[in-house]
């Protein structure tokens, strides 16, 4: 198969398309971004200003923000250039550039998932060595060694003399479909072993959790360490996971396929939707915290607060109305002692 060929008929696809179907791809595509942008940033604000929220658990959090901003901000703007002007309209060093960051992004994101499944093993199953393995400095460690290993995770393929090439379909510079030893070794070691142990870890913390909520039942909490508020944490970071792998395993079916097959098969539609799965992956992450973590969704609250009331003093009641039913509501069921139905739901 001529991969020259199969490049070009997919340029040509994204030239030719209609007036209305730019404007809705670009749309959805800068909606996608913006959204990843406030967020993510209101994520890094938010724990920023709380030092309560500084803890070993919100600092992956926090990375795994910086990652999807530096998805956004790095590699998207080129990628909506390309969706509005129907070309790469960028030279190679910057195509060289694009794909480096989308790689080394994504794969950054995997592994912050991955140490956050693990912190959250030791806290719920081993809670007796958690303070043993992640203190604030060996996390700090964690973290730049994350970074250090999604830098450095397309250095053996340029090394190797190979080049990005630029996918009409896909809107972004990525790997030669013909280096399948590469693929191979990146989708194992930093795709493959991760989720792995992402899936293990949270498989040991629902056992943990089942165990707690029959041990709750049987003497009514008195010999429990497992508080309500770290499994509302799990909970949440599982739903994290969750949501990103249920972007991420189309993207992985895709390209195992056209590896398998030796060539890019599909059509630029399959493709384009490939790329936006990739990006919202990076945009829903702060929507569940906001949903599911009470300590960022007070926080969230009080943004929203005191960015109308700066707009529109008027319409602050009825944020401040819901503000208050909800703190009323927790401390209610603080009171009433249902720390077995909070954990239940998990």
């Amino acid at each position: 198969m001529n991969h020259t060929a199969v490049l070009a008929r997919l340029a040509v696809e994204l030239r030719s398309r209609s007036t209305a179907r730019v404007v809705f791809e670009s749309g959805v595509f800068l909606g996608i971004g913006l959204l990843i942008l406030v967020g993510n940033a209101m994520t890094l604000f938010i724990v920023y200003k709380n030092f309560h929220l500084r803890t070993v658990t919100n600092f992956f959090i926090v990375s795994l923000a910086f990652s999807d901003i530096g998805m956004a901000v790095l590699a998207m703007p080129m990628c909506f250039t390309v969706l509005v002007g129907g070309h790469w309209p960028f030279g190679d060093a910057a195509c060289q550039y694009n794909g480096f960051v989308a790689v080394s992004m994504a794969v950054a994101s995997v592994q912050f998932l991955a140490c956050t499944s693990v912190n959250r093993y030791f806290r719920v199953v081993k809670p007796n060595k958690y303070r043993k393995y992640f203190t604030m400095k060996s996390t700090a460690l964690y973290i730049a060694l994350v970074w250090v290993c999604a830098a450095v995770s397309t250095i053996p393929y340029l090394l190797s003399g190979n080049r990005m090439v630029f996918h009409p379909g896909k809107l972004v510079c990525c790997l030669k479909i013909e280096v399948t030893w590469y693929t191979a070794l990146i989708s194992s070691l930093c795709i493959g072993i991760p989720t792995s142990v992402t899936l293990y870890c949270y498989l040991r913390v629902f056992q943990a959790v089942h165990k707690h909520n029959k041990q709750f039942a049987q003497s009514r909490g008195s010999n429990n360490n497992l508080s309500v508020e770290e499994i509302k944490i799990t909970r949440t970071l599982f739903v994290v996971m969750l949501v990103y792998m249920t972007c991420w395993t189309p993207i992985l079916i895709i390209d195992l396929i056209d590896t398998g097959r030796g060539y890019w098969s599909m059509k630029r539609e399959v493709y384009t939707f490939y790329s936006y799965l990739a990006v919202v992956s990076s945009a829903t992450n702060p929507i569940i915290y906001g949903l599911m973590n009470p300590q960022f969704k007070k926080e969230y609250l009080k943004i929203m607060q005191w960015e109308l009331c700066r707009r529109n003093p008027s319409s602050v009641t009825a944020i401040s109305t819901v503000y208050a039913s909800h703190s009323r509501s927790r401390q209610e069921n603080v009171n009433l002692g249902i720390q077995s139905v909070d954990t239940a739901k998990l």
